[in-house]
Order: C-alpha cells, then structure tokens, then sequence
C-alpha cells in the first residue's frame, strides 16, 4: 500500500511541475465535432483548401470550406449573418474596410475571452507577433475580432529590363513617376508606361500613398474630409494623371485582375499593385528574372514613406454554436507553422517571427525578386497605415467617393473640383 501511495505522490509530482500551458491545453478537446467556413477566392483560401487535412489529423475536427468570387462572397455572408444563422462558423474579413459595421451588427464573436483563456489557447500564441496596423483594425475598445492570416500592401513594381533598354533611371522620389512614364512611352510606345487601379470602389487602395508620401491626409487637422488640402490634392493630381497620360485605354474600369494582366503579359513597364498578387506576377514567363519591387518611392521633399499595410482576417460567427471548435482552427490556421508552409504559394506573413524562419529564408534566398518583395513587406509591416479614407464608420461609401474624385480628374475635371465635390459628399457620411 505504501508503494502505491508512493508511486502516486511521484505521478503528482510529475504532473504539478509541467507546465500550467501544457496540462491544460489540448489540441483534441473538441475531437469529432465538424465546422463550416465561408471564404473570399483568395490565395490564402485556396492553400488553406489544400493544407485543411492536417488540421483534422491534428485536432479531430472536421471542415467543410466553401469559397467564392469577392462579390459573391459579400453577398452570401450578408445574407447569412442577417438571417443570424448558426450554420456559418467561421468567414474572411477585411476588418480594415467592414469591421466598423460588422462590429456594430454583432456580426463577431469576441476572442479577447478566448485569447486569455490557457485552457483554449495554444501557449505559443503570442498575440502581439501579428503587425500593428492589422491588429488594430481588428480591435474595437476591449473586443478582439478576428485573426489577421495574411499581410498585404501597394508596391512599385518596374520592369527594370525595359527601364536599362530606355536609358531611364530607377525612380528614388514619387516625383520621378511622370518623367520615368514620358521617357518610356519615348522610347517604346508600343508598351505601355503606367498601370493601375481605376475603378471607383479600389483606387483608394492604389492611392493612399500617393497622398501620404506628398504630404497630404485624408483629414483635416480638425477630422473633416481633407481632399482639398494642397498636399492631399497633388496626391490626387499625380495619380490621376498618370492613368489619363499614361495608362492603358478602359483603365477607369480597371482593378488589381487587369492590372497584374498587363505586367505580366509584358504590356506595361510600370504598377503600383498589391503584394498579395506577387505569386501570381511570377507566374508569367520571365518575370521573376527582370521585374524590380519595393515600396512605393517617397516624397523627395517630405521624404515620407506611407503605405497602405493591410491583411484579410479570419474571424468566428457570433451566431456559431461551435465556438470553441472554431476558435481551434485560427489558432491552426494563423500558427508560425502553418504561416511558413503558406509563404510558398505567396501569401505574406502576418507575424513578424514568420520573415526570420529558416523556411522563409530558404525560399527567399531562391530567387532575388521575392527577396525584394520579402524587404518591401518588411518595410510596409513596420511604416504602414490601415487608414485609406476620410474618417467614417461608412467605408465602402467614402472610397467610392474618393475613386469617383479621380475617374472625374482623369476625365477632365479641374482636380480642385473634384476634390471639393468630393469633400462634400465625404461630410455627409460623417
């Protein structure tokens, strides 16, 4: 009897010196339940579509994944969440355009409760490794709502062949843009000098930093609608001006799918485009051996550099009644481990410790234009703004006032015009 009373004191002993973290947490706590996601076509969603086997080997949970083209996506999970369906557990959010509304529709569960909780949470989570910018927009006072699962911005994609062949210098300001463009279509007007974002809804995107990197805001000091600040408006004014001079014919109807079209057919020397489209650039015949990338060159006289750094999020229904299984997925799904096998088919890391890991590094090191995209996502993760409207809870609204000020200038209207009648229609929103 003693013995056994000993072997257990030692068996308690054992138990009580482990960690708190790894008594309490288990990756199999809601083994045999099954969870529903709804997801945006996007790169992250169709690696995470190849790589969600190993999410139910690991915790016994299965999935079942629907994805869908943007707009129908938006149109699906609007339907859903006003219907307060139990059937959706966990959707994509781009908290940095809709959080405000979803939030305020009770649209998002809250997991600040789950993040503290040690029996939910993996003890490696580390909340803070994800970027700033991303975090915030997903955070509303006390509330966390949903994890970032990738990092993205514009970045300044030249063909730096053609740029050699022209006998044109590599631009270091934004003020070099529209010289560079006039000496390109100089020298082969049969390729294109500029490409970018012309449809309403996504310029600001494009344009932001523009208006950053010139010294202008979205804001006037006092928070109103700031576009007819002379900073602001030169943004503007160059932006608009490189697309009516220099971009391609239908460019008012173009987003990131012609865009990234024209530079990879070789049709354009020139974009200011998402990093979220590099993988898909690369797989154009030589692009990875002649395309240069960085953040987008900034104001010679301000000497600003302020891009636009965003991320896609992952967030859990508040109408799910599979939370816990739920939340077990983002934690999978935004882990270190995962995010490194995702950095192959070139979906940028949203944690910081992800750009030092030794995958990371080996697959960088294999061609020296993802090393550049790699140090331009660094760069945008550590200087960039999740901001890219005037102040408003109405997003969708005010970009697509401020892309309609640009599609006016580039078709003629004085931009101090535009601007103003943008600034008016921005007021009212507030």
């Amino acid at each position: 009897m003693r013995v056994y009373q000993l072997l257990g004191t030692i068996a308690l002993s054992v138990i009580s010196a482990l960690p708190a973290n790894a008594q309490e947490f288990n990756w199999r706590a809601n083994e045999g339940q099954s969870i529903n996601l709804m997801l945006n076509n996007h790169p992250w969603s169709q690696a995470m579509r190849d790589l969600v086997a190993e999410f139910t080997a690991k915790t016994g949970i299965k999935t079942q994944i629907e994805i869908f083209n943007e707009e129908q996506f938006r149109a699906r999970l609007t339907t859903l969440m006003q219907g307060k369906s139990s059937d959706l557990d966990v959707y994509m959010s781009l908290t940095s355009r809709e959080g405000a509304i979803f939030e305020k529709a009770g649209w998002y569960a809250d997991l600040a409760p789950m993040i503290a909780d040690k029996k939910m949470t993996m003890p490696d989570f580390n909340y803070e490794d994800f970027g700033a910018s991303i975090r915030n927009a997903s955070t509303f006072g006390n509330r966390i709502v949903a994890l970032p699962i990738n990092q993205e911005g514009p970045l300044f994609y030249w063909r730096k062949d053609v740029f050699e062949k022209c006998k044109v210098p590599e631009p270091k300001a934004i003020e070099d843009l529209m010289p560079a463009a006039a000496a390109l279509k100089a020298c082969d007007a049969s390729m294109g000098a500029w490409a970018a974002r012309g449809l309403r809804g996504a310029v600001p995107y494009a344009l932001t930093a523009f208006i950053n990197n010139l010294g202008g805001s979205y804001a006037t000091p006092d928070g109103k609608p700031g576009l007819s600040q002379p900073n602001t408006l030169k943004g503007l004014t160059l932006y608009a001006s490189l697309l009516k001079d220099y971009g391609p014919p239908g460019a008012l109807n173009h987003t990131f799918t012609q865009v990234v079209e024209l530079l990879g057919q070789g049709k354009v020397a020139m974009v200011h485009e998402s990093s979220n489209e590099f993988a898909n650039i690369m797989r154009f015949p030589g692009r990875a051996q002649d395309l240069g990338v960085k953040v987008l060159p900034p104001g010679r006289d301000t000497k600003i550099s302020k891009p636009v750094a965003i991320g896609w999020t992952i967030a859990i229904s508040n109408f799910s009644q599979r939370k816990p299984a739920a939340w077990y997925f983002l934690q999978w799904a935004t882990s270190s481990e995962i995010q490194a096998k995702l950095i192959k088919a070139g979906v940028a890391p949203p944690r910081a410790s992800a750009f030092q890991g030794s995958d990371f590094n080996a697959w960088v090191s294999e061609i020296p234009t993802r090393k550049a995209w790699a140090d331009a996502l660094i760069e945008i993760g550590r200087t960039g703004t999740g901001v890219y409207q005037s102040p408003t809870d109405r997003i969708p609204e005010a970009r697509d006032i401020i892309g309609t000020a640009v599609q006016e200038i580039v078709q003629g209207a004085a931009p101090a015009d535009a601007a103003r009648k943008a600034d008016e229609a921005l007021a009212k929103l507030q």
